[in-house]
């Protein structure tokens, strides 16, 4: 029996994909902020900086993907937590 994976979000790196302008495999790689911009996505953690080695495109691509069961399981929890905040609320008025 599989187990499948409880993330919300996947985590992936992006230099083993298409390249955005010329569509080559794995020619991606790694590339040095050049601003203040660059620098903020990359703060985010969510962005990175790459680069083409053939066609020398440069651009920010993201290190995470949202799939279908991550989505479902971002619902489950949301609901989860709106069901919580609604006890706690009404245990709360209770005590009052």
């Amino acid at each position: 029996m599989a187990m499948k994976s409880k993330k919300i979000l996947l985590r992936f790196d992006p230099s083993y994909n298409k390249c955005p302008s010329c569509g080559e495999v794995n020619t991606l790689r790694r590339s040095r902020t050049k601003n203040l911009w660059e620098n903020i996505l990359k703060a985010t953690g969510i962005y990175k900086m790459y680069r083409c080695r053939k066609c020398n495109w440069r651009g920010a691509l993201s290190t995470i993907v949202v799939t279908a069961q991550s989505l479902k399981n971002l619902v489950s929890y949301l609901v989860v937590l709106a069901i919580t905040l609604f006890i706690i609320l009404q245990v709360i008025k209770s005590i009052k």
